[in-house]
């Protein structure tokens, strides 16, 4: 059984959160957004040498991939579309490569130009797949990069891809109607998000504004963590509203979600305090953020399921709770 960690036993982990602090501030101090996100990501995504999970600091990807796998078989024809939005650097889509048929266009937006570089040079590599428009821009400024570079959206979209990527949306509602009018009918959008509300990330975004920090927009980053859950969580869990909303703006869609117990996983301190940095507060500049992560790991431990492992590959490690939500959106 994992060693679950309540508050006496946090408090004792005080001169070891403190080195851990010192080090990852030490780490992050004076680089720009891209390099802290890049540097937070490389904590957690460390492919396991013996190949027993898909990354010893995830079991997102595990969760999700099989799923990921089978809308990939069931949507794309040989020939068809893909985009990738929010694409990364294009480790996800390869554990799907060799399931997309023969001639398929994968395209991509990413903001970060190392990781649209990666995954061009990943998508030349594949001799039966086709690299379609890379696009170096953020998730709400993409259709204006397009226009300005004169680059043609592709309007008969097979299957989307939106893998942990709405949370740096300005509308959650209004990224997603963007993203479905460029999916056809028949096409769909498969979409993977944490659950903030119970995460340890949100939990860390909330002691950080809590202390007085500022994300440039508090009230709008709270308010889209609820905007999430309605629309894109399973409908016992109050959401699936995104059926509503988007039919409400000319496009018919059905859509179904699961939720995953998802969790993230450290070798020691400083990784659990860098990966509170993959999401919203990754464009936050500074260290303060990573303070409230570790006043977060030591006051409110059971909150965020602090605990070892003590079982499986990944006996020994750290883990937080970060339960995501999978999604199916059809477009009809």
């Amino acid at each position: 059984m994992p060693i679950a960690i309540d508050r006496t036993s946090a408090r004792d982990l005080g001169p070891q959160l403190d080195d851990a602090l010192e080090i990852v501030c030490n780490e992050f101090e004076g680089l720009d957004s891209h390099r802290q996100y890049h540097n937070s990501f490389a904590r957690v995504l460390k492919p396991d040498p013996l190949g027993r999970v898909l990354m010893m600091g995830t079991d997102q990807r595990d969760l999700f991939v099989p799923l990921m796998r089978r809308a990939v078989e069931k949507f794309v024809p040989a020939g068809g579309q893909i985009f990738d939005f929010g694409a990364g650097d294009g480790q996800t889509f390869a554990y799907v490569a060799d399931a997309v048929p023969q001639g398929t266009t994968v395209s991509i937006e990413e903001p970060n130009p190392a990781y649209l570089a990666a995954y061009q040079a990943f998508l030349e590599r594949q001799s039966h797949l086709r690299p379609g428009i890379a696009l170096g821009a953020g998730i709400d400024d993409f259709e204006e990069e397009a226009r300005r570079g004169g680059v043609d959206l592709p309007e008969d979209v097979d299957l989307a891809l939106g893998l942990h990527m709405i949370y740096f949306a300005g509308s959650v509602p209004d990224t997603l109607h963007t993203i479905l009018r460029l999916v056809k009918p028949g096409g769909a959008l498969f979409n993977v998000v944490t659950d903030e509300a119970t995460a340890y990330c949100g939990s860390v975004l909330r002691t950080f504004i809590d202390a007085g920090g500022d994300t440039g927009d508090n009230d709008a980053y709270l308010a889209a963590i609820d905007d999430r859950r309605r629309l894109l969580a399973p409908a016992n869990e109050g959401g699936a509203g995104l059926a509503d909303e988007i039919r409400d703006r000319g496009i018919d869609i059905e859509i179904e979600s699961v939720r995953q117990p998802s969790r993230m996983y450290g070798h020691t301190l400083a990784d659990l305090l860098a990966i509170s940095n993959i999401s919203v507060l990754a464009n936050v500049p500074g260290t303060a953020k990573f303070e409230s992560a570790a006043r977060t790991l030591r006051d409110r431990p059971e909150e965020i399921g602090l605990r070892i492992e003590t079982d499986g590959p990944r006996a020994g490690m750290w883990s937080v709770v970060q339960p995501q939500w999978v999604s199916e959106v059809r477009r009809l």
